[in-house]
């Protein structure tokens, strides 16, 4: 038997996305101040805004953290205001007008249907109140630094370094304060309790997971989202990660690698935060998927006006998310706010049809942020508004598959692009052999006349990927035994014997690769760049590579021998490396000998 095409490529677990355009909304670009009250917002300046929040009216708040106050910026004037903090730090004001009071390195801020704000107003270790008619008041905090009062009036409890500040549908406040380890709740009573931590702050020890959230151990909780059902999202800088409370108070870690200072969680669970290590913005779908909407990894102030992924922050350190989707950013060492505006006929990632990968953050900070394509390479193009609603399929005509389908093209380096599925958020295509010794190319899609956004990609020369038995690009490799039976679990592949796994993104071939041709004469077609496969760490030995015999160009079949002296297992890593470049690692089932 062989796998089809189909049967390797549908949806290849992919999740969908979006291109977002950049503009700044509010600061004066790299010119840090404090200047501008009642005047436009791009006219005034900031020092330092880390936090920003919009309201349902859309007006942001802005914590202007260098000039210790809450700034507000009109969503219909475009005017800007400062609501509490004199400028200097100190705590001074109560009962007046939040325009002359002191804050003390305030944080985060939130707003209630009411109007009210709440600011978490760190040094001082209490909670602000600004009402509806701008008379500040003390919130929650007793004062001095400390960890006491559940269970009683929470201005009169002890906090410790509150930066974090959360609203659920019912009006409770969260607060996550780091300096207790804890998240604590203040109640539509204005009691508190804690919801999460031990009371005290504490690193390295056994996390809780799977108990009670309140007997399990947060090393510095630093942020705080509730999302509509109840359940609250913690986020962790002393671990870096985001943990979950679900609504029976079990606790749970939901992101690793989570380099940000804050978050925002939009209406369909997505997360959303800046990452301020490598100036990127980042946005986790609820399924996990890492997108990358916004920052080319490089520090500067460049590209407003245009695609957010070319774009360059500087230190992003706040995020929030509006009803309508798009993304705020509070991008601190530039001085500015900066709006992620949703292009709704866009791609938002070009992924190896294999293995998934797509757009990554750059782990080092700087350089391109987008996983390089390679001639021939099938990928996936994820976005909105690609294809038709339902999903349609395309079949070769005369043994080529074709570049138009349902209305949906793809162009590629100026080059159409044999496709195989379209629809409205996936469109499966063939990258031209053409784009071969280019370093990087041009990517549109049009559907029914209308083109969209470009995105550019950085070519490779090889760029593998092994297709799965599931199309989700990790776990079994979609792959035979000798006997031409699918390897599996129940069905697992003798040692010494011969295994065929299939693998794009081998780049050009001898004889060079046609788009769209079917494999069906041989001699066919092979990869010009060395081919080597790892089966469980031990070398396997290739003995064909090339061409998948009545599969598209693109797809390539390797048989390979597994090493003797492997150890038995159902999941057995495998690696394919072409020219030097390794797909992620997959698995097979290997029998004990």
């Amino acid at each position: 038997m062989k796998y089809s095409l189909s049967g390797l490529l549908l949806l290849c677990g992919l999740a969908s996305a979006q291109q977002y355009q950049v503009v700044t909304i509010a600061g004066t670009s790299s010119s840090p101040g404090w200047s501008g009250d009642s005047g436009p917002a791009l006219s005034a300046q900031f020092t330092n805004p880390i936090r920003i929040a919009v309201d349902s009216q859309g007006n942001q708040y802005i914590t202007d953290y260098g000039n210790q106050s809450i700034r507000v910026v009109n969503y219909n004037s475009g005017l800007v205001t400062t609501l509490a903090g004199n400028g200097s730090a100190g705590f001074t004001g109560d009962g007046g007008m939040g325009l002359g009071a002191q804050l003390a390195d305030p944080h985060d801020v939130v707003i209630d249907p009411s109007g009210n704000v709440y600011i978490a107003d760190t040094l001082n270790a209490r909670i602000r109140k600004v009402d509806a008619h701008g008379n500040i008041s003390t919130f929650a905090g007793a004062g001095g630094y400390g960890y006491s009062g559940d269970g009683g009036p929470a201005i009169n409890a002890q906090l410790w370094y509150p930066t974090g500040l959360a609203l659920d549908k019912k009006g409770n406040i969260y607060v996550a304060d780091p300096g207790n380890g804890t998240v604590r709740r203040i109640d539509t009573n204005a009691n508190i309790s804690t919801v999460a931590g031990l009371g005290y702050a504490t690193f390295g020890g056994i996390l809780g997971d799977g108990g009670q959230a309140n007997q399990a151990v947060l090393e510095m909780p630093y942020s705080v989202q509730v999302d509509a059902s109840g359940v609250v999202y913690i986020g962790d800088i002393g671990t870096s990660s985001i943990r979950r409370v679900a609504t029976n108070g079990i606790i749970g870690t939901y992101v690793n690698n989570f380099l940000g200072q804050n978050f925002a969680l939009d209406s369909a669970g997505s997360i959303y935060f800046a990452n301020y290590r490598n100036n990127t913005v980042q946005k986790i779908l609820p399924n996990g998927t890492r997108l990358w909407i916004g920052g080319d990894g490089i520090a500067g102030d460049t590209g407003d006006g245009g695609l957010a992924t070319a774009a360059q922050f500087s230190q992003p350190y706040g995020v929030t998310v509006d009803s309508s989707g798009n993304v705020y950013v509070a991008d601190a060492a530039n001085a500015v706010i900066r709006e992620l505006i949703q292009i709704p006929f866009s791609i938002g990632a070009v992924a190896n049809a294999a293995s998934g990968q797509s757009f990554t953050p750059p782990i080092n900070g700087s350089g391109s942020a987008a996983t390089p394509i390679s001639p021939g390479e099938i990928v996936v193009l994820t976005g909105n508004g690609l294809g038709p609603a339902n999903l349609t399929v395309n079949s070769p005509v005369k043994g080529f598959f074709g570049t138009q389908l349902a209305g949906t093209s793809v162009s590629i380096n100026g080059t159409p692009a044999p496709i195989i599925y379209t629809s409205s958020q996936y469109v499966a295509a063939i990258v031209p052999y053409e784009v071969f010794g280019q370093s990087s190319v041009p990517v549109t899609v049009t559907y029914n006349g209308t083109t969209s956004a470009v995105t550019t990609l950085p070519v490779a020369l090889t760029a593998p990927g092994i297709f799965t038995a599931d199309s989700t690009g990790s776990g079994q490799a979609a792959a035979l035994n000798q006997d031409g039976t699918l390897n599996s679990a129940s069905n697992p592949a003798s040692a010494s014997s011969i295994i065929t796994i299939y693998v794009t993104g081998e780049g050009q071939t001898t004889p060079a690769g046609v788009d769209g041709k079917l494999a069906n004469t041989a001699p066919y077609p092979a990869p010009i760049q060395s081919v080597s496969v790892l089966i469980g760490d031990l070398p396997g030995v290739v003995q064909y590579a090339g061409a998948a015999p009545q599969l598209v160009a693109g797809v390539m079949q390797i048989n390979v021998q597994v090493p003797t002296g492997i150890a038995a297992s159902a999941a057995v890593p495998v690696v394919v490396t072409i020219g030097g470049v390794a797909s992620p690692a997959v698995t097979v089932a290997v029998a004990s000998q």
